[in-house]
């Protein structure tokens, strides 16, 4: 229980100072943008807490937060025209990601593994047959996100290293 209490407060804590630095103007996000940082952390947050302790439901549903999360940030984030083309490939991704963490938790039967490929590999193929992202597109819209984001960066670095100092 204090885990949770601990993460709670770590969660509230980042959402004020996001909500500050947006105040003040030092990042410009959106209300999007914001609440796939509060899955990313969350979803991260209780992962980590949960991996040796065999909860395989807390692992999946938390790796899929935080992909949702993720997801949540590369849309609002990346110059996306068809929306609509992602949702599958990324469905068959986080799932099969989800299944791929509780996999390596331990005590899962070979096809946990063999589904988790197949539904990440599916995602992938889709993707590159019918996604519109070219490459040179992607790692200039990431080297725009580092360079308007750097402090968010350091804050969730710093706020990972404070929790899991706590832990030990």
């Amino acid at each position: 229980m204090e885990k949770r209490q601990s993460i709670i407060s770590y969660l509230l804590t980042l959402l004020l100072i996001l909500i500050l630095l947006k105040i003040i103007g030092v990042v410009n996000i959106n209300n999007l943008e914001l609440l796939s940082y509060i899955f990313i952390f969350w979803g991260l947050s209780y992962a980590f807490n949960s991996f040796g302790k065999k909860n395989r439901w807390i692992i999946f549903i938390s790796t899929v937060i935080f992909l949702i999360g993720m997801f949540m940030f590369i849309y609002s984030n990346f110059e996306i025209m068809k929306f609509s083309p992602l949702i599958i490939p990324s469905i068959l991704m986080i799932i099969g990601s989800g299944l791929l963490m509780t996999y390596i938790d331990g005590d899962q039967p070979t096809f946990v593994l063999i589904l988790s490929l197949v539904l990440i590999a599916s995602g992938i193929i889709i993707t590159i047959t019918h996604g519109e992202i070219s490459f040179l597109s992607f790692i200039v819209s990431v080297f725009r996100i580092i360079v308007a984001y750097w402090p968010v960066l350091i804050i969730f670095f710093g706020v990972f290293l404070l929790f899991r100092k706590r832990n030990y």
